[in-house]
Formats: structure tokens, sequence, C-alpha cells
């Protein structure tokens, strides 16, 4: 399961690169970022946005360059934005279609669906804390790939320390346990806007998933 963590993130920064060249990170630098514990700012921005503005600001992330713009003028360009922080919910939507116009990496005249969505959500935890998650998933001509991540809110810390456990539950959920060196499950995992619970579609059969929320995790 850590394997598929590593591949995981490594594939988010690996299709950023494919896309826009903007970010140059190793192996061994993305797995340290994972396992880093991020510090979040005080301030009295709504929880998800300051939670999330922290994972961005450690993770280089277009997707919180594209709220800050949001934020600022009220949109963002080639992204949409759901920012709703009473349901402790944020997505950043830079999906858009176009018709190839000449034979290359797509058929003449094929409708062709570029996806680069993100959700973040959290969760009350038993013991005050909150469970803070990120579902990504960034589609580029070379790579096609989803992750997941969680982490545990502590505000008296002001600390997002990483909750590789929950990520492990919900993939073995799933039925994704171990997958081939290298390769990554396309498989977005669908954070709540309303209710508790996660939602996945299993492409072999598309059909849409839940994954109950228990009260303390998944």
């Amino acid at each position: 399961m850590k394997k598929l963590l590593t591949i995981a993130i490594i594939a988010i920064f690996a299709a950023n690169t494919a896309n826009a060249q903007e970010y140059d990170y190793d192996i061994d630098e993305l797995r340290e970022v994972w396992q880093r514990t991020i510090t979040v700012p005080a301030s009295e921005d709504p929880i998800i946005e300051k939670l999330f503005l922290a994972w961005g600001k450690e993770f280089n992330s277009r997707f919180a360059d594209a709220f800050l713009e949001y934020k600022k003028t009220g949109k963002a360009k080639d992204y949409k934005i759901d920012f709703a922080p009473k349901n402790g919910f944020l997505q950043v939507d830079g999906t858009y279609s176009f018709v190839a116009e000449e034979n290359g990496n797509y058929l003449k005249g094929e409708v062709v669906t570029k996806v680069h969505l993100l959700q973040a959500a959290y969760w009350n935890l038993p013991n005050g804390n909150k469970l803070f998650g990120v579902s990504v998933e960034i589609d580029g001509e070379i790579f096609a790939n989803c992750t997941v991540m969680f982490y545990e809110y502590n505000a008296s810390k002001g600390t997002l320390k990483p909750r590789a456990d929950v990520v492990n539950r919900i993939y073995d959920k799933m039925g994704i346990s171990n997958p081939p060196e290298g390769e990554e499950e396309e498989i977005f995992v669908k954070l709540p806007k309303a209710g508790r619970d996660l939602k996945y579609k299993d492409y072999s059969t598309d059909v849409e998933k839940i994954i109950k929320w228990n009260g303390n995790g998944f």
C-alpha cells in the first residue's frame, strides 16, 4: 500500500509536468512531500479554505493558484470553482472538451475531454480534530491518473498530519491492494459536498459505488 501511495503522488506531478512543465520534482522529493506534516497558518478563513491552501502551498499546486485567483477576482481562468465553506467542501474543475482537427494523438473529428479536477473536504472526528481529504484527477495526453490523500488536522497545533492508514482502507475497499509497480488505478474518489460518504466509479462495470463513513473513518 505504501508503494501505491508513492506511485499515486508521483503520477500527479508527472501529469503536471507533462502538461505544463511547471514543476520539477524527483521521486525522493515527492515521497518527502507526502510524508511531511503540513503547517496550517492561523486565520479567520473558513476551515476548508485554509486547509486546502496549506496543502496547495506544500504541493505547489496549480489548483491552489486557481482558487486564489477566484478569491481575488471572482473567477479563475480555465477553471470553475465550487466553494461551499458551510459544507466543508471545495472543488476546482478545469474539465474541457475539444474536437480534434487533424490526425495525430487523436483521430480527426474525435471529441476529446481533458480533466483537471480537484475536490477537497473535511470530516469531524470524535477526538475534536478534522479529517481532511483531497482527491485529484489529472488527464493529459501522456498521463491519466487519479489519487486521494488524507490528513488529520489538529487545530491546537496548527498541523495537517498524513493519514496513510485512511487511504489504505479506501483502496482496500475498492479492491485495489497490489497494483503493478509503475501503474496506477484510474479511479477518481468523489468527496461529498452533501453527506459524509465517498463515491467512486468502477469503470469495469460503469457502476458508481459508495464507501460509508463510520464516524471515525471509512
